[in-house]
């Protein structure tokens, strides 16, 4: 899906899904053209990435749950 179909569904703008893609919180596939190819379980992340993001998480404390590196208390 196209990065403007992921805006309406996590109401993130552009922005800040490519930063969350530069964190490496998210990893779209990329057409042989560069264009971003997103999956519906990048969505799941995004919405996730979202809702910790709004009870105050970090993103480093974000990327270490996501890794398994630290758990969600």
């Amino acid at each position: 899906m196209r990065i403007q179909d992921v805006e309406s569904k996590t109401g993130l703008d552009r922005a800040t899904i490519r930063f969350y893609e530069k964190e490496q919180l998210i990893t779209p596939r990329r057409h042989d053209n560069g264009y971003r190819s997103y999956s519906d379980d990048d969505v799941s992340l995004l919405l996730k990435v979202k809702l910790l993001r709004q009870l105050g998480l970090s993103l480093a404390k974000i990327k270490n749950l996501q890794q398994g590196s630290e758990a969600f208390s």
